[in-house]
């Protein structure tokens, strides 16, 4: 379960900004469930960031997905030397040479953790680990700083951390992640850490293939008859549908009935509408989200979608009718939209965040709606519009456009 995550000094971000996922106490259980968790009671199911074009919602999520990435692979994917994806905030002359800081809190197996990083291309700077065992106090698990006066690490292991420390000291390279190399070496400390991430995936603009869910069906067969009953509750008119490997790619082609007629007409998934594809790509994550509890991230979920149809998505997530054995009670989805009419209903106050951009800096803003505290009877999609809670574009007027 994701309870928050903070970033500072990465891409349009210079300062320390924040999205929390927990969910306020009268949240109804629609919209968010408990946790069992004192640290972190109540999150929300799903969470929905608005905003113009280039105030970071983009960036929010591929920083959710460097997080993973670097936490996962950061043992095997670089040797020593190689640099590090260090993309900070360069309009202004400080922040440039200095790190990026990602801060991230969340429950895996009844546990609360809070886990922090920051680095640059050259090295990891500083990175820190604290757990919460369930019903226990606040630990230290691990810390890890880089001392540029000795030009060497200073390093901390709680009391209750065991296992060969000197091994995972001398395995970290400066730009691994202590977390990612002692899970590979089999620490129970940290292992944890690491499957929590496993289950964190996310689709950005960039990423947004079919090939997720096609290789899914590939894996497994029974999962066709699963994507097949999301299609088809979305009234996207497959007969049936057919996955198999080409060289390195995977070909998918859907069948379509006919009435009146015996046979079925193929067609390859690339000639389908976009949002039939986009459909058939998101299929098999919110499928797993739901049925492992898995947190999916989601860049611009309602790009070439009908509003019913982003509603009845949504609604994959947001439980309906909630009890102890729906198996949708913690999954979790944080998507960016633009679609503003989903305020009406779609989602629950608490579940809506905006991101902005100052334009004195340059530097972007991220917002819960319960900030610009509006009224309980209040018209979310007209106040958004209306631009009471900011976060909206300002195009100039036509003729004061230069041309050139």
């Amino acid at each position: 379960m994701l309870v928050s995550f903070a970033l500072r000094n990465y891409t349009c971000f210079r300062d320390r900004q924040e999205l929390s996922l927990q969910a306020t106490p009268r949240s109804s259980e629609v919209h968010a469930f408990d946790t069992g968790c004192p640290q972190a009671p109540r999150l929300n199911r799903v969470t929905a960031i608005y905003g113009p074009n280039g105030t970071g919602k983009t960036s929010l999520v591929r920083a959710l997905m460097a997080v993973r990435q670097l936490v996962l692979g950061s043992w095997r994917d670089r040797q020593e030397g190689d640099p590090l994806p260090h993309i900070p905030f360069v309009f202004d002359r400080d922040t440039r040479t200095q790190p990026s800081l990602f801060e991230i809190s969340f429950i895996e197996d009844g546990a609360y953790y809070e886990y922090r990083f920051s680095h640059d291309r050259q090295r990891v700077h500083q990175e820190s680990l604290f757990g919460w065992p369930p019903g226990g106090r606040k630990r230290l698990l691990a810390n890890r700083g880089w001392n540029p006066d000795r030009r060497e690490y200073d390093w901390a292991f709680g009391h209750s951390v065991t296992g060969p420390k000197e091994v995972w000291r001398r395995s970290t390279r400066a730009n691994a992640l202590l977390v990612s190399v002692a899970a590979q070496l089999n620490s129970p400390t940290f292992i944890p850490v690491v499957t929590w991430f496993r289950r964190l995936g996310g689709l950005t603009t960039g990423s947004f293939t079919d090939r997720i869910t096609a290789a899914a069906i590939l894996e497994d067969g029974d999962r066709k008859r699963r994507v097949m009953e999301l299609l088809q509750d979305s009234d996207i008119a497959v007969a049936d549908l057919d996955t198999r490997k080409e060289g390195r790619s995977i070909r998918t082609e859907f069948a379509h009935a006919v009435p009146g007629q015996d046979e079925v007409h193929w067609m390859a998934l690339e000639a389908e509408s976009e949002g039939t594809q986009r459909v058939f790509a998101l299929a098999w994550p919110l499928i797993e989200a739901v049925e492992q509890n898995r947190v999916v991230v989601v860049d611009e979920l309602d790009r070439s979608l009908h509003p019913i149809l982003l509603d009845s998505l949504i609604q994959r997530i947001n439980s309906e009718d909630p009890d102890e054995d729906d198996p949708r009670r913690h999954a979790q989805l944080v998507a960016t939209l633009h679609d503003a009419s989903r305020l009406r209903s779609a989602f629950g106050r608490s579940q809506v965040w905006f991101t902005d951009k100052s334009r004195r800096s340059e530097s972007a803003t991220i917002a819960p709606l319960s900030a610009s505290r509006p009224r309980k009877e209040e018209a979310l999609e007209r106040g958004y519009l209306d631009g009471r809670y900011g976060a909206i574009p300002l195009p100039s007027a036509p003729d004061a456009v230069v041309t050139r």
